[in-house]
């Protein structure tokens, strides 16, 4: 006999746990995916707010979530201005339409610091690809360029690097920040159904005790 499905129903985010990051890597456990996209929207001098995608690096031992970035990127210029900023994740678990969830996490009411641990800069910059070092060490984000002058400063990169001339050392450019939020917003949506939302407020004066209530969606 076939399950009759509710034409409408309402959706509700059960066993809370007592820290956002705990959901959150629950979540992404159960999202089973490695490559994390992240939208980041930072205050810009000229164009009064600005957005763009970055991608998820792991957490800080101190569980705070990473990105990194170059010093010549306007991403950068605009964090080290102004450090507060706002962070979207968009995760869906579940193939089958009838089962999927859609959730959107915000860290809201956030500040941006530059990490400045050596340690967690070598790892990030050994996992990257090597386009991506490549990258790091020719060109100047946001500046007019020559398409074939930039592919020839890539040709004779690679070249030196393959013939090891050039090991690719961790550019002067390449850094890294980490996200610390004052509030963390989970928004869970399933087909058919009210969707529900869970937010956890930083307490004054603390470290890491949230306080955890539903807002509607």
């Amino acid at each position: 006999m076939n399950k009759i499905m509710n034409p409408s129903d309402v959706c509700k985010i059960s066993d809370l746990p007592a820290n956002p990051i705990e959901m959150f890597n629950t979540l992404i456990k159960r999202a089973g995916v490695k490559y994390i996209p992240m939208n980041l929207a930072t205050v810009d001098s000229e164009f009064c707010v600005l957005n763009r995608t970055i991608v998820y690096r792991g957490l800080t031992d101190n569980s705070e979530i990473c990105f990194v970035t170059e010093r010549n990127s306007r991403k950068y210029k605009n964090l080290k201005a102004n450090p507060k900023s706002a962070l979207t994740i968009l995760l869906n678990i579940g193939l089958e339409e009838e089962n999927r969830e859609t959730w959107q996490i915000r860290l809201m009411n956030a500040c941006a610091v530059e990490i400045d641990d050596q340690a967690i800069l070598s790892k990030f910059w050994q996992e990257e690809p090597l386009f991506a070092k490549i990258r790091s060490h020719i060109v100047e984000c946001g500046k007019p360029m020559n398409h074939e002058e930039l592919i020839l400063k890539h040709n004779k990169l690679l070249a030196n690097y393959q013939s090891g001339q050039n090991t690719l050392e961790q550019s002067p450019s390449y850094t890294a920040f980490k996200i610390l939020p004052k509030l963390w917003d989970f928004y869970k949506s399933e087909p058919g159904k009210i969707a529900d939302r869970v937010q956890y407020k930083l307490c004054d004066n603390k470290v890491n005790e949230w306080t955890t209530y539903h807002v509607a969606a």
